[in-house]
């Protein structure tokens, strides 16, 4: 038995995880979906191809892990303060995540985002990846109003409505014209929407 912390082992495990994700992504990138294999996922991230088995189930679970934003926002949501309602919280941490990407990583992703669009293989991960997220919301949630059932309403509608409104910001901003630094914007609308009872916006 490996005398290294837990703590290191679970570290290294998620940089390994991360690694793999990213080559899968690059490689997919620079020569497209159906032309690249797990031995070059493997050769680009310094691992075995058994390795990358080990890590995700095919290359399209790997490059969907890549470029998902949805970890880092549920991350920030469960620090978020205990006393802000919900979904307000969510739309600070969502505003405030946006915002704070860089030009590179937002041309990454709206690539990663068309990626998925061209690529039918890749939607069912990304939507297993939504619906994931969306269930941690809830919990999140459900624990922060003071209860243990996490199919609580009100909790079930503020995760699925708060993990729908990323869910077509990203999408819309992926298929527009809009320059990388409007996403955090229209996120900014898409809540705006929410907040308001989806009243008709004027044109």
């Amino acid at each position: 038995m490996s005398d290294e912390p837990v703590g290191l082992r679970s570290i290294k495990k998620q940089l390994t995880r991360e690694s793999i994700a990213d080559a899968a992504l690059r490689l997919s990138l620079e020569k497209g979906l159906s032309h690249i294999t797990i031995d070059e996922i493997a050769h680009l991230a310094f691992v075995s191809p058994r390795t990358v088995s080990n890590y995700f189930s095919c290359k399209e679970e790997a490059v969907v892990a890549a470029g998902s934003t949805l970890p880092d926002l549920i991350a920030l949501f469960a620090r978020a303060p205990s006393k802000q309602a919900p979904m307000a919280a969510m739309r600070q941490v969502v505003n405030h995540f946006f915002a704070s990407l860089a030009e590179d990583k937002l041309d990454q992703t709206r690539r990663w985002l068309q990626l998925i669009e061209a690529n039918h293989s890749l939607r069912a991960y990304q939507m297993a990846s939504y619906d994931e997220a969306e269930a941690e919301v809830r919990s999140i949630v459900a624990e922060r109003i003071g209860t243990e059932d996490a199919s609580d309403l009100y909790a079930g509608l503020v995760a699925a409505a708060a993990i729908a409104a990323v869910k077509v910001v990203l999408e819309t901003w992926a298929r527009s014209q809009e320059p990388p630094n409007r996403l955090a914007d229209l996120a900014g609308v898409a809540f705006d929407h929410i907040e308001t009872g989806f009243t008709l916006p004027d044109r």
